[in-house]
């Protein structure tokens, strides 16, 4: 057994000797080893159906999500964490049988990921061990999901490992401008597996702006075939202080449930809704 992988490790070996039929999908919080002295933890949560496709979420802002148990139910306290922290999205995923990878910072960095960390080699190591024990347990690569500012997350692991082991980018309010810089300042021609784009018409946040999703639409085009954009009006567009750039029309508030749903037709392969109003 490779011991990188930790406890966790174990649990994935003695589900994978169980037949299709017997397998038992449950909820757990999962820690693995990655580089020397640091670990990367994560909530697991896997639908009541045969996973139809998994999907790693990067909580928002600066990536800070605490794991608890309740009742023995595991629970998440995360700090504006943006539509990758929202439970809606998470309960739509699994209705829509996706499993559902919900990343914390590594421990390491216990006050969260700034966008250094975030376009770090450290970072893609980090998760390149996470992509691996998700195929190894699921034989599914996976979706790697980032709203805002961790939509840096997607953009630079993927392009460090160049694709290796990733199905596709889910980037909702990208970043295309700002302090923060860009998802367009990683190297170019990189990026050939599937991309989706999800953002809000009414954007109050000035480094993910409606007016900035053409150029971030352009960068991926350029080496993916099968770029999609899904842009969301309506909902809770309040523009009331600075949590409205975690808040509102930002992160689809009101509109939450549909923006996921939508996303898990785009995994599938299905027809999905590439405008979401509301109704």
């Amino acid at each position: 057994m490779d011991m990188k992988f930790g406890t966790a490790f174990a649990l994935y070996g003695l589900l994978a000797v169980l037949a299709p039929g017997d397998a038992v999908w449950a909820d757990e919080l999962v820690t693995l080893d990655t580089r020397p002295g640091v670990t990367q933890s994560f909530l697991l949560l896997e639908p009541d159906a045969e996973p139809a496709g998994v999907i790693v979420m990067f909580p928002g802002h600066e990536g800070v999500a605490r794991f608890s148990s309740r009742d023995g139910k595991p629970g998440v306290e995360t700090e504006r964490g943006g539509f990758t922290a929202s439970e809606e999205a998470r309960t739509t995923y699994l209705e829509n049988a996706m499993v559902v990878a919900l990343m914390a910072a590594p421990s390491d960095r216990p006050d969260g990921m700034d966008t250094a960390f975030r376009s770090s080699e450290q970072h893609a190591t980090d998760i390149a061990v996470v992509i691996d024990y998700l195929n190894r347990r699921y034989r599914k690569h996976p979706y790697l999901h980032g709203h805002c500012r961790s939509s840096f997350s997607p953009a630079s692991i993927a392009t460090r490992l160049n694709n290796r082991g990733i199905a596709g980018l889910i980037l909702s309010s990208p970043r295309s401008q700002g302090r923060h810089g860009a998802v367009t300042d990683y190297a170019k021609g990189v990026i050939d597996v599937p991309v989706l784009l999800v953002q809000h018409a009414d954007d109050p946040c000035t480094g993910t702006p409606y007016s900035g999703l053409g150029r971030v639409q352009k960068f991926y085009e350029s080496s993916s075939q099968r770029v999609d954009v899904i842009v969301v009006s309506g909902g809770d567009t309040a523009r009331t202080g600075p949590g409205s750039c975690q808040n509102g029309a930002h992160s689809f508030r009101g509109l939450q449930r549909e923006t996921a749903s939508a996303i898990t037709h785009w995994i599938r392969g299905e027809e999905f809704q590439t405008r979401i109003r509301e109704q």
